[in-house]
């Protein structure tokens, strides 16, 4: 058995500054480059009084589409859980065939972007079913294409069905740590295993 232990102290604009941290954090299995999240800070200059507004998120969103990724980073910038929701869309997007989808609003047009502000929709490619996962980046919540079981409240004590909506997709769960996230993973893998 192997056991890490690190602990880190300082304000996050340190930490965020250190190359020290920066390098261990990348020799960690699974620490991707791609995406990075740090403070979105704004000083007034006339009262040095300073402004949290949320995170920016650095690199791009797994699987979204170059016109989604700042609506995306918006919505990412006031979720608690936003690094375990992009290791969530890191992961499902590296499954085959899966593809990731904003929507076309009822006002959609041909020629119009589709609309990433409100979900995303995560779908396999050639399947003849919808998306097998929706994804709410401000939320975190993941909504699957799965009916509520038994097995499932086992695989995944934090899934709560749902008794409104679409009759196909009635479990969601809201990714808000690791174990969480685990248990979307595997939510995620029987969404995508049935279409």
């Amino acid at each position: 058995m192997k056991l890490t232990y690190v602990c880190f102290e300082g304000t996050p604009q340190e930490l965020d500054a250190s190359e020290v941290v920066r390098e261990l954090v990348r020799q960690q299995p699974g620490a991707g480059e791609a995406v990075r999240r740090t403070p979105r800070v704004v000083v007034d200059p006339e009262s040095d009084e300073e402004f949290d507004f949320g995170w920016n998120v650095e690199g791009d969103v797994p699987g979204v589409a170059e016109e989604g990724q700042d609506a995306v980073k918006a919505q990412l910038a006031f979720n608690p859980a936003a690094q375990q929701f992009l290791d969530f869309m890191t992961e499902v997007t590296s499954w085959e065939s899966v593809g990731v989808h904003g929507i076309r609003r009822k006002t959609w047009q041909e020629g119009d972007p589709l609309d990433y502000t409100g979900y995303l929709r995560l779908r396999r490619k050639g399947s003849q079913y919808g998306g097998f996962v929706y994804a709410f980046a401000s939320t975190g919540v993941i909504n699957f294409r799965l009916q509520h079981t038994d097995e499932i409240a086992r695989l995944a004590p934090d899934a709560y069905p749902l008794t409104k909506g679409n009759y196909q997709y009635r479990v969601n769960i809201q990714i808000r740590d690791e174990k969480t996230l685990k248990q979307a993973l595997s939510l995620a893998e029987l969404a995508y295993d049935a279409t």
